[in-house]
């Protein structure tokens, strides 16, 4: 099941910018020998993404990624690949991918955030923000609201702003959950609890089939 999932997530989502391994720094193309491994790379660091949010993904209008040579970043507006519209997008550097970086997850950070707060509308709340498509998930984001003045942030950059505090910790508790827990326990807990845990995504409210 989980399986199924994640490759439709990867046909479906997943894009690779032209020449993208090829412009990337010498030690990226090393690290991977063909365009789609960063690909397979990124989908292994997804793997704890309970199934329940994979299929959530799936369902929304927007949400893609696309690996480049470019810095890692998220855009919420239309943008044109191969001249097909994606909307909400992660770029994933391949760089940061072959280094193993914390800073390829950080856009799919943020792009989670603004599906959950809003499908990812131009101008809809992100879920850490306050937002949420329904009532549940509107509960987390007010959770999330709360725990941003605590100053928990695991570094200056998740500090900035509770968009980069959410992103950030989500990517970290991919990247590293331990190091998560130690820094920011509540935030941790509150994950692990709810976006990170099946039994959530199994819930009468949040069941995605």
């Amino acid at each position: 099941m989980q399986k199924r999932a994640f490759e439709q997530l990867k046909v479906e989502r997943f894009h690779v910018a032209p020449r993208a391994l090829e412009l990337s720094p010498l030690v990226a193309q090393q690290r991977f020998t063909h365009i789609w491994a960063p690909v397979e790379e990124l989908l292994t660091q997804l793997q704890a993404l309970p199934v329940g949010l994979v299929r959530f993904w799936l369902k929304q209008p927007g949400g893609h990624v696309v690996i480049t040579h470019l810095p890692s970043y998220y855009e919420a507006a239309e943008q044109v690949l191969k001249r097909q519209v994606l909307r909400n997008v992660a770029y994933v550097a391949v760089s940061d991918l072959a280094a193993n970086s914390l800073e390829a997850l950080v856009p799919v950070g943020h792009l989670l955030d603004h599906l959950l707060g809003s499908a990812g509308a131009v101008d809809g709340l992100r879920l850490s923000a306050g937002g949420g498509i329904n009532p549940t998930l509107r509960e987390i984001g007010a959770r999330m609201v709360e725990l941003f003045p605590l100053g928990h942030g695991f570094d200056p950059a998740a500090s900035r702003n509770v968009y980069a505090y959410f992103a950030r910790s989500l990517a970290l508790y991919l990247h590293d959950r331990r190091a998560l827990n130690v820094a920011d326990p509540l935030m941790e807990k509150l994950l692990q609890t709810t976006l990170f845990s099946d039994t959530f995504w199994r819930s009468r409210k949040m069941a995605y089939k």
